[in-house]
């Protein structure tokens, strides 16, 4: 075997590549879990082979540095807190080091969609499909991940509504600078200014209703669903939670709508772009 070099990639990353093994192989133990991690990080030259300079050849088995190792015990704890580890695999081998996922753990490491528990790999995917993505966005979104996955659900909750209003801020002020007109452009700009943010969104949802036949069809489609439905249900959930309202959010709705943001966000910088082409 190989060991190799420490990783110099932040734990997040680390923890996607943990999750990566357990879709692989739902039941495994902790130096197995190692292994593949290693192998794996081979693979995606996140680390280089000490002895090859080309990643590695085919057939050779790979160790984590100590420092490795302890981190990736690290993200096995966190995830056994967070409900998508157990210990153990059966009656016969029911505790550690073997490990299992739990019902839940399995619906997140196969869903199709970037997912909360994986923030590396949910973050890298917004900044792919956006390169131009707002820093304050990926802030939001970064702590919105952080306290989810220690069940912060409330705080979760609140960090994704100023996400979602910061995006729709940004929209608005490209709808308004798409106004060649100056007097034009200080009109449409009169009718936001000074306004709570849920009556700028029913004033760019009017607007939007009375351009809609002129918007390319591949922006325009689904547009009320994923952009105007989207807004409200997180809006409605951010106030929720910012308030003494007493209602309960479940783990459940913050997944969905954590889940959901990546398309809403998509189609508001869609929108974005082409207000700058007008």
């Amino acid at each position: 075997m190989s060991r190799l070099q420490k990783m110099d990639v932040p734990l997040d990353q680390i923890r996607g590549l943990v999750l990566e093994v357990f879709k692989n192989e739902s039941q495994s133990q902790y130096v197995r879990v190692c292994n593949d991690v290693a192998q794996l990080a081979v693979s995606k030259e996140i680390v280089l082979d000490r002895e090859t300079s080309n990643g590695g050849y085919f057939g050779r088995e790979y160790v984590l540095d100590g420092d490795d190792q302890d981190r990736v015990r690290e993200i096995i704890w966190n995830l056994i807190v967070e409900g998508i580890l157990m210990i153990g695999i059966n009656a016969n081998n029911s505790e550690w080091p073997f490990l299992k996922l739990t019902d839940y753990g399995s619906s997140v490491v196969n869903s199709e969609m970037p997912m909360p528990h994986d923030p590396s790999g949910y973050l890298n995917s917004i900044k792919q499909d956006i390169p131009e993505i707002d820093d304050l966005i990926i802030t939001y979104m970064t702590e919105c991940l952080k306290a989810y996955r220690i069940n912060l659900l409330l705080s979760s909750t609140i960090m994704l509504g100023c996400a979602s209003e910061k995006a729709l801020l940004l929209l608005i002020d490209s709808f308004i600078n798409s106004f060649e007109d100056d007097v034009k452009r200080k009109q449409i700009h009169d009718k936001f200014a000074n306004k709570m943010i849920k009556r700028q969104f029913d004033e760019l949802t009017r607007s939007l209703t009375t351009i809609q036949s002129g918007i390319p069809k591949d922006i325009s489609d689904g547009l009320s669903n994923v952009l105007l439905g989207v807004f409200e249900m997180i809006r409605n959930y951010r106030n929720d939670a910012g308030h003494p309202t007493g209602v309960t959010i479940s783990k459940e709705q913050v997944y969905a709508n954590i889940q959901v943001f990546i398309p809403y966000l998509k189609k508001i910088y869609q929108l974005i772009n082409y207000f700058k082409t007008l």
